[in-house]
């Protein structure tokens, strides 16, 4: 076993070289190789992972052990655990989930974005303490009256929303990408 892990990772490391290098990217090859290859290396048989660029100063690895196909080619997922390079070590920062199939975890230049029903997460690396923190929550909440109403969580403080800017939140995580997670050795 130990041999088919070893044999596993190395081929983890050389696709994820090599597939980065055919898109015309050596750079961001080079750069993702040398930060994450040994983690990559190290993950379970059954995990797969995403190397995703935010507004962070490095590339954010993401895995996840579930998936399920969303019907536009992507391998979604609903949860993962974050890794962030911190003091030079690769660690794991924090873990992110959505609810929902309809809300699969993904990105932008702006953050990491979760999102449910009645709820939308946008979470960014806050490279001074080394953990993944809730950026800016948008929920939908009702009374016993079946009135809703709206909130926003940002910076540690909560404000009542219209349900524009409500809906205006949702429609900017509509707009971002789903992290398409690939196993390393297939890439699927």
């Amino acid at each position: 076993m130990y041999k088919i892990k070893r044999i596993f990772s190395c081929i983890v490391f050389c696709v994820l070289t090599i597939s980065v290098c055919s898109c015309g990217n050596k750079n961001k090859s080079d750069e993702y190789a040398a930060i994450y290859g040994t983690t990559i290396a190290g993950l379970e048989d059954d995990e797969l992972f995403s190397i995703i660029e935010t507004g962070a100063s490095s590339p954010v690895l993401l895995v996840t052990s579930e998936f399920y196909e969303d019907g536009w080619g992507n391998q979604a997922s609903l949860w993962c655990d974050v890794y962030f390079p911190v003091d030079g070590e690769v660690k794991n920062i924090g873990t992110i989930e959505s609810f929902g199939t309809a809300y699969p975890v993904s990105y932008s230049k702006t953050g990491i974005y979760t999102a449910s029903g009645h709820a939308m997460n946008r979470f960014e690396i806050d490279e001074q303490t080394g953990t993944i923190i809730l950026a800016e929550g948008i929920y939908e909440q009702f009374d016993e009256d079946g009135n809703a109403s709206y909130t926003l969580e940002k910076e540690g403080k909560t404000e009542t929303i219209t349900e524009e800017d409500y809906y205006k939140a949702f429609e900017e995580y509509s707009e971002t990408t789903v992290v398409n997670f690939s196993y390393g050795a297939s890439g699927s």
